[in-house]
């Protein structure tokens, strides 16, 4: 596959293209996760709404994102999270067939992020009549996991270049890097723990130590706000739901609702991946070929997406 682990020593890493056969993070010392949690930088003067969606002609696909979190999460959710299985229900993709869903209506992390995808473009074509997010890819990019699969790079697959959902849209010429510090509610983040673990989400909102929402990223940011499936398989105690991301640095302060502590945040995309989807007519077509990896498939790393949280 692909997910090499996560831990490696930090002092050492120096990105290459031969890097992904030597990301580890099971090498790490205690030392060396000491030193990923590097102090967060200065907040830059920018504006970033608190839960709005962007507005209509930005170029950003934000607000159907959004629109699609809170679909999923009053119809879908928190009806149990469960690591074999994939799609809280069976997804039409337009016309053209239907997406199955594996063992509904349990769903895990990854799984949740490709569901976002597909719900935030029903929304959008039944808005706006544009029906070009069916057509740019094919359904079985949906369904696969080979390299020219979306699918196979949203599942994480570090062969493919390929750390996060955001990651992801960039190599289908989807979307754009957006660093920590200027992330917008409704962009992607793969998170990884000093734990081990990680994680695919959505971001809602930067928080402070207290839990209150930020409306940009300042001075008392301890983390973020975001949406995913994670938790227990029973109804109620997994699924789709919220989470507040603590970085490993500011402990687990007592927060609102359920905690996700000890995250790693770093300037690498390695360990705190992020990044933006853009409109459908900003989409290059610039795709994935085939070459080298084209036998290869992407193997999901189950214990590294555990589904569990620190309240769970």
């Amino acid at each position: 596959m692909a997910r090499t682990s996560l831990f490696l020593a930090l002092a050492f890493f120096a990105p290459s293209p031969s890097s992904a056969s030597e990301f580890a993070l099971d090498r790490l010392s205690a030392a060396d996760v000491a030193a990923v949690g590097t102090a967060l930088p200065a907040p830059a003067h920018f504006l970033s709404p608190l839960r709005v969606p962007e507005a209509a002609d930005d170029g950003y696909f934000n607000r159907y994102i959004l629109k699609a979190v809170d679909r999923l999460y009053a119809e879908y959710g928190l009806l149990g999270y469960d690591i074999n299985s994939i799609l809280t229900h069976d997804i039409p993709y337009h016309t053209y067939g239907v997406i199955k869903a594996r063992r509904p209506p349990l769903t895990m992390c990854v799984a949740a992020m490709m569901e976002v995808l597909l719900t935030a473009y029903d929304i959008y074509a039944a808005e706006t009549g544009d029906y070009s997010v069916f057509t740019y890819l094919p359904q079985r990019s949906y369904e696969g996991l080979a390299i020219t699969d979306l699918k196979g790079h949203i599942w994480v697959n570090h062969d493919f270049k390929a750390y996060g959902t955001a990651d992801a849209l960039i190599n289908f010429g989807m979307g754009e890097r957006r660093l920590f510090e200027r992330l917008r509610p409704g962009d992607f983040v793969n998170i990884n723990r000093t734990t081990r673990t990680g994680h695919a989400v959505v971001f809602i909102n930067y928080i402070d130590i207290q839990g209150r929402a930020r409306p940009e990223y300042d001075d008392s940011v301890v983390g973020f706000k975001y949406f995913s499936s994670q938790g227990g398989r029973e109804a109620g105690a997994g699924g789709f739901d919220y989470r507040y991301a603590v970085f490993s640095k500011f402990g687990c302060p007592e927060m609102p609702y359920k905690r996700d502590c000890n995250v790693i945040y770093s300037q690498k995309q390695e360990y705190l991946n992020t990044g933006t989807m853009l409109m459908p007519g900003r989409w290059t077509g610039i795709l994935p070929s085939p070459g080298p990896a084209a036998a290869q498939e992407t193997v999901l790393d189950k214990l590294f997406f555990d589904g569990r949280t620190t309240d769970d």
